[in-house]
């Protein structure tokens, strides 16, 4: 820790006493429109979604440039929904790493990086909201983050390190606002479920992440989180994962496993005590315009008594993808079982995409 903060005093230094020379702005996004269908004919909360039919809005700005002693700087804001700000940073890059800092983007979590897809996403985000637990994330919020620069550790290594002072995401934080007040405590009430726990969890976050190339085609990776607050309960929450993907020829496979421990109280009712997620993916390129792929997303939510059964929620996609210049077709079929971690509840969705990247 010392040595990173060493680090990010030097970087922070240079950039304070050295000239900052004008670079480009940039606009850059996808122009995406979309059609989904959802069903279900399961023995439990059937479902029969009118058809989805929906436009994408959303791009990025983006500014860059470099200093006179040759270290760069990079700025971006993102831009969706009804033309308002939402993700942006600012970042410096120097031959010993680079700091960022961060409005609601910059996440470390690994726990999604077992999922190559041709449809560009995994099964658990795509058309309907299946309600599957994910690692702990960072970019849910507001951070300063530091990376050791490429090159610099053996095995083609890269260490990142985030810290939120607030666990409230502050969207839209212009310089000089007053941070919006953290929780003191990890959970606010007896009844509340992990799925509401956050982003508003304790009263400061941490991050890390390492990633590592050992040998050509194999990318390795682990990442962990863990909050801090002042109450003392039973369990605070924290969650971490690790991944290996390996490309060879036209054939990719990944794979990921992520454990997250959810805030719970003492005295709470039975809650999700943690969750356990495994993600498998095989994918394959056909040509240079056609990828197929198949995945499956598996999490199983513990209880904190025997009184209340396990329940495994299981994503399964199958994708194709076609790309042409700068258009991309994808299609993906899409089957959930136990949605919500609720047992026989099963949703089969069949998702179209139609791309243009600018």
């Amino acid at each position: 820790m010392k040595k990173i903060m060493k680090l990010a005093i030097v970087m922070l230094s240079a950039f304070s006493f050295t000239a900052v020379q004008a670079g480009p702005l940039t606009v850059t996004g996808t122009a995406k429109a979309s059609y989904v269908i959802s069903s279900s004919d399961s023995a439990t909360a059937k479902l029969e979604s009118a058809k989805g039919l929906g436009v994408a809005n959303e791009f990025n700005l983006g500014a860059s440039g470099e200093l006179d002693n040759g270290y760069t700087w990079k700025y971006n804001i993102n831009i969706d929904g009804g033309t308002t700000q939402d993700d942006g940073g600012l970042s410096l890059t120097t031959p010993y790493g680079s700091v960022a800092f961060n409005i609601s983007q910059g996440g470390l979590e690994l726990s999604k990086s077992g999922a190559v897809s041709a449809f560009g996403s995994r099964p658990s985000d795509t058309g309907y909201g299946e309600g599957m637990y994910e690692e702990h994330s960072i970019g849910d919020m507001n951070n300063i983050g530091f990376a050791t620069a490429a090159g610099m550790l053996p095995a083609g290594a890269v260490i990142k390190f985030s810290y939120a002072p607030g666990t409230t995401a502050d969207a839209d934080q212009s310089i000089n606002a007053q941070g919006a007040a953290s929780p003191d405590t990890f959970i606010a009430t007896t009844t509340v479920t992990a799925d509401a726990q956050k982003a508003t969890m304790g009263n400061s976050m941490k991050s890390y992440q390492i990633k590592a190339s050992p040998i050509d085609g194999l990318a390795v990776g682990a990442s962990y989180s863990e909050f801090s607050g002042l109450a003392a309960k039973s369990q605070k929450p924290e969650s971490g994962s690790i991944y290996a993907k390996y490309v060879t020829g036209p054939v990719t496979v990944a794979a990921g496993r992520a454990y997250i421990a959810h805030a719970v109280g003492a005295g709470n009712a039975d809650l999700i005590e943690d969750t356990e997620n495994t993600k498998m993916s095989l994918g394959f390129a056909v040509n240079d315009a056609l990828s197929v792929s198949y995945n499956i997303d598996k999490s199983t939510a513990n209880h904190q008594t025997t009184g209340t059964a396990d329940v495994e929620l299981k994503s399964k996609m199958i994708s194709a993808a076609y790309t042409m210049g700068g258009m991309t077709f994808a299609v993906a079929q899409v089957d959930h079982k136990n949605v919500g971690y609720v047992k026989d509840v099963d949703v089969n969705s069949t998702v179209l995409n139609i791309a243009m990247a600018f």
